[in-house]
């Protein structure tokens, strides 16, 4: 998994929704997903995916004369990085105090409390799964 992972953007992030849910797909085709949403440039798009191919996250192939780009992260291996990037900068690796933070931040309705509360009772049987 490339190290950089935890550090996309939102706008990049957008970018590969779009391949995450396609599979695959050629610049325009990205662009024609969210580009005039978020106000892109078809160029822009372009360099983006270049860019996000340059951090690992992504590879194309040649189709004629364009590039299908695909993932080569999924969403899960990057929303396990970036909360493990956010756990050690800013929680110093205390599982406990990120929850509790994110319990005191947000408002939480009663099933994710449920959600949380079975995550948790199930939690030493999950960790001999592995």
């Amino acid at each position: 998994m490339p190290k950089e992972i935890h550090r996309l953007t939102d706008l990049q992030l957008e970018l590969m929704d779009v391949l995450w849910a396609r599979g695959e797909a050629t610049v325009v085709e990205v662009h024609d997903a969210v580009g005039e949403r978020l106000g892109l440039a078809r160029k822009t798009v372009g360099t983006l995916l270049s860019r996000l191919e340059g951090q690992g996250v992504l590879t194309h192939r040649e189709e004629g004369r364009e590039y299908v780009y695909r993932a080569t992260v999924s969403r899960d291996e990057v929303e396990r990085a970036t909360i493990g990037n956010l756990l050690r900068r800013l929680f110093r690796g205390d599982v406990a105090a990120m929850v509790s933070h994110a319990l005191e931040a947000e408002e939480v309705d009663a099933r994710d409390v449920e959600r949380l509360r079975r995550l948790l009772d199930t939690y030493p049987e999950r960790e001999e799964e592995r």
